[in-house]
């Protein structure tokens, strides 16, 4: 399995958290064991292509829906297992989501906890994505460049629309004490802010804040060279109430306790997305 994160720069960063690439076109087929795929709750909306092969994803009615091509994705609220079809090589453009829907027009709250065939969802404009990314198949840099340079022109039409109060605010909710403080950063009202969460981001400002704290739990989980002499003492730093309550959170949104969660991070390949 092949793994690796291109993150942007400049302007960009308004708009992508970064571009996750994966492939097991190196590995042997059948799998002495099935090939799934963890992800995360997050508060990120994505573009996804699935180059080669197909997943399976569950569905509410119990039965595993195949996907393939190009899908879309919003929001997720509690973690999803996907399970490779055959060997798989996939790449996705991970986005902010008030920037997502400036660049869709979707409310984020329509796909939140979904993932959909683009088609349908998508204008005709992101139809070229499935060609041009095939094309480059073969070379990861000119696939992210190509991303880069099709979403810079396309931002730059709607930035101007764009609220970057509200943007930062996203990106330092993990650090706010409640609603009460995220509204204060957005020089707005409490009821206010929660409208705004809700139509530009997809949920409100108390999941926001509790998807990207996990985010950053996960982060010092995964580095080696972060500060964490005990759980309790990452417990603090990032503001839980004390371990018990952070391993609640990342049970919940992650399938497992912090303990073990850093174990299958650091060895597991089916933990591949939270490695990058």
């Amino acid at each position: 399995m092949r793994t690796s994160m291109h993150l942007p720069q400049g302007m960009l960063t308004e708009v992508l958290h970064g571009i996750g690439f994966m492939s097991t076109l190196d590995e042997a087929w059948p799998p002495a064991q099935p090939h799934l795929n963890r992800f995360p709750a997050m508060v990120y909306c994505s573009i996804t292509l699935i180059l080669d092969g197909a997943v399976a994803l569950p569905t509410e009615e119990g039965r595993p829906r195949a996907l393939s091509g190009l899908l879309v994705s919003g929001p997720r609220t509690r973690p999803v297992t996907s399970v490779s079809l055959a060997p798989v090589r996939s790449l996705s453009a991970i986005l902010y989501p008030d920037a997502f829907h400036l660049l869709t027009g979707l409310a984020p709250a329509s796909l939140q906890d979904r993932d959909e065939p683009a088609a349908g969802w998508l204008d005709a404009d992101w139809e070229a994505w499935p060609q041009a990314l095939c094309e480059r198949a073969d070379d990861e840099a000119a696939q992210a460049a190509w991303i880069e340079s099709w979403l810079a022109a396309r931002w730059q039409q709607k930035r101007a629309d764009w609220d970057p109060g509200l943007g930062e605010s996203l990106r330092g909710i993990a650090s706010h004490e409640g609603v009460a403080e995220t509204a204060r950063t957005l020089g707005v009202g409490e009821r206010q802010a929660q409208r705004r969460y809700r139509e530009q981001i997809g949920v409100t400002p108390a999941q926001a804040r509790r998807l990207q704290r996990m985010n950053e739990a996960v982060y010092a989980l995964r580095d080696p060279a972060a500060s964490k002499d005990t759980l309790a003492a990452l417990a603090a730093e990032l503001g839980y109430a004390d371990q018990a309550h952070m391993a609640r959170e990342l049970r919940e949104l992650t399938g497992l306790p912090p303990s073990r969660l850093e174990a299958h991070i650091a060895s597991d390949r089916d933990y591949w997305a939270y490695r990058l």
